[in-house]
């Protein structure tokens, strides 16, 4: 079993190095999409105009601080960030309620809040061109990748242990570049999915990234969460972050080049409303 209190003194001390790039400015926003007004967490900062953007999703917890914390750091790197709330700001604790939540949700619905998240994300200082990629964590895996397959204008999509396609078919209408992240442990996910889903990208000639850590469970990325494990997830963030350079071809001053030095970026402990 690893010592959590060693590791968050760890991060504690290595938190001064980490995201430099720009202080992060968040804010609650609301924007339309398929006829309902969607409150949203926006990441921001002064000078953001040719910044690539990001969608965030969230798990089936809501959209809580763990999740604002993302798109916090992701701000800090030089991206705009927004993150709907696909719950109407309802926040789950229990693990059963949870469940409950990621049933009722209806998919298409959040495939086309999503969508306008994007198109939102390239109103704002009228960057039509704005380079997008979507993330999601679990259910918003799922529903990150459920975007992309159903037409969505990204560059890059990324899936942290959501639910997969498994065919050659199934994977047929992705253009975009993705990258999943998954725990070889996870019962939600299986491996087997997790095999099935890079065999059918590799035989449908995507540009694919699969990372699957060995042992792990689900939710491994949430330092909220018993599932959380430190060193996979600083690994697969700084995984995450050099890939998305290279995909979204960020030109900003201060960013680190793609294969530069990782650094220190532990995930940081929610701040207390």
């Amino acid at each position: 079993m690893r010592v959590r209190l060693a590791v968050a003194v760890f991060s504690a001390l290595l938190l001064p190095c980490f995201g430099a790039f720009a202080p992060a400015r968040g804010e609650t926003v609301s924007y339309q999409a398929g006829g309902e007004t969607v409150r949203a967490y926006l990441g921001n900062f002064p000078g953001s105009r040719n910044s690539p953007g990001i969608v965030v999703i969230h798990d089936y917890w809501g959209l809580n601080d763990q999740i604002r914390g993302i798109v916090d750091r992701l701000t800090r790197l030089g991206y705009v960030v927004l993150a709907p709330d696909l719950f109407k700001g309802q926040l789950v604790t229990d693990p059963g309620l949870a469940q409950d939540m990621r049933r009722a949700l209806d998919e298409e619905r959040a495939v086309t809040i999503v969508k306008g998240a994007i198109d939102e994300l390239r109103k704002l200082d009228r960057v039509n061109n704005r380079p997008v990629a979507t993330i999601g964590f679990g259910m918003g895996g799922r529903v990150s990748l459920a975007t992309a397959l159903r037409g969505a204008d990204v560059q890059a999509t990324v899936v942290f242990y959501g639910s997969v396609a498994t065919t050659r078919e199934d994977v047929a209408p992705l253009k975009a570049p993705i990258m999943g992240v998954f725990g070889g442990g996870d019962r939600a996910v299986p491996e087997k999915d997790v095999t099935s889903f890079e065999a059918a990208l590799k035989e449908a000639g995507k540009d694919a990234k699969i990372v699957s850590y060995p042992g792990l469970g689900h939710c491994f990325m949430d330092e909220t969460r018993s599932d959380y494990e430190a060193e996979e997830a600083k690994d697969a963030w700084i995984q995450m972050r050099n890939w998305l350079a290279v995909k979204l071809e960020p030109k900003l001053p201060g960013r680190p080049a793609a294969g530069a030095p990782a650094g220190t970026e532990p995930a940081p402990r929610p701040t207390p409303p």
